[in-house]
């Protein structure tokens, strides 16, 4: 049977959060769910801060507006001609007669007349009435403040998730951009060892090629090439073509694999055991792909022989 991978666990996480009866969390899932709570708790408060800061508004502007009305009221209404223009001018020489007569009887007595108190000013009751519009303001002000500060955390956590997930993206397209041209180099540094002969160094480049990218098939089929059609070393070239068998390819390039090492070993190596072998498991684990059917064809000529 082809060797299964074992594919590496989460026992190695080490970014992880451990809460109560509920296991370990990675540290993006708990930034997650942090995030789901504080995007609409910093919503919540600004909505309600604005309507805070909206009723104090305007209950602000309603009493204002009360106190006008009532200032309105009191204030006299002057009369037009006629009866009323009559008794008033009356009233005037009355008022005017009696001061005179207080202030003869004020100097036959040494006596200065009293001087009537003024009335009392509209701009007063107006004070009185208006007390508590500081205190009004002050929680208007701390409603707004309250609102403000929402909006800007709820912005900083925008601008911070957005620059973040966009310096994910340009940085991933980066250092993967970089590891293409870096493994591009690698390889032709190694093809152009080989094309001036040095055919022992080349395999060397290569091998220092895997040991940074382990497990890519064609620099490990470049290598066996090497092995057999430049050195014709055939035993390493098959060791190289069993080490590939190895490497977790699709099944169809698993099975030429095997049938070029079939080849090999019984043509240039002389070991049809192994041979005969591998063309079985070629063909019970292959399926119904190309060298699977190649393989049990030869498996029935052999037979037939």
């Amino acid at each position: 049977m082809r060797p299964m991978r074992r594919k590496p666990g989460g026992v190695g996480k080490l970014f992880c959060v451990s809460l109560p009866c509920r296991g370990c969390y990675e540290w993006r899932d708990v930034k997650l769910i942090s995030r789901i709570i504080l995007y609409p708790l910093c919503v919540y408060a600004a909505v309600w801060c604005w309507n805070g800061f909206r009723d104090r508004y305007e209950n602000m502007q309603l009493d204002r507006f009360g106190v006008e009305l009532e200032d309105r009221e009191e204030a006299p209404v002057e009369g037009d001609g006629g009866e009323t223009g009559g008794s008033d001018t009356a009233y005037d020489l009355e008022e005017v007669n009696r001061m005179l007569t207080n202030s003869v009887s004020a100097k036959t007595e040494g006596q200065s007349p009293k001087k009537p108190e003024p009335p009392a000013k509209a701009g007063n009751t107006n004070q009185v009435e208006n007390a508590g519009e500081p205190e009004k303001k002050g929680g208007m002000m701390t409603y707004f403040s309250g609102m403000l500060a929402a909006l800007i955390v709820f912005a900083l956590l925008v601008a911070r998730d957005v620059s973040h997930i966009v310096g994910e993206r340009v940085g991933g397209s980066y250092v993967t951009k970089s590891t293409k041209s870096r493994k591009a180099d690698m390889y032709e540094e190694a093809e152009s060892i080989w094309a001036n002969g040095a055919f022992v160094d080349a395999i060397e480049s290569f091998r220092g090629y895997l040991r940074v990218f382990p497990g890519e098939y064609h620099v490990h089929k470049r290598i066996a090439e090497i092995y057999e059609k430049d050195l014709f070393s055939f035993r390493a070239a098959a060791m190289e073509y069993e080490e590939m068998l190895e490497l977790d390819i699709p099944t169809s390039r698993w099975g030429w694999v095997a049938i070029h090492l079939c080849n090999l070993y019984s043509g240039k190596l002389g070991d049809s055991d192994r041979a005969l072998a591998l063309l079985h498991r070629v063909a019970d684990e292959c399926g119904d792909t190309p060298p699977a059917v190649k393989a049990r064809e030869r498996l029935a000529k052999i037979d037939a022989a």
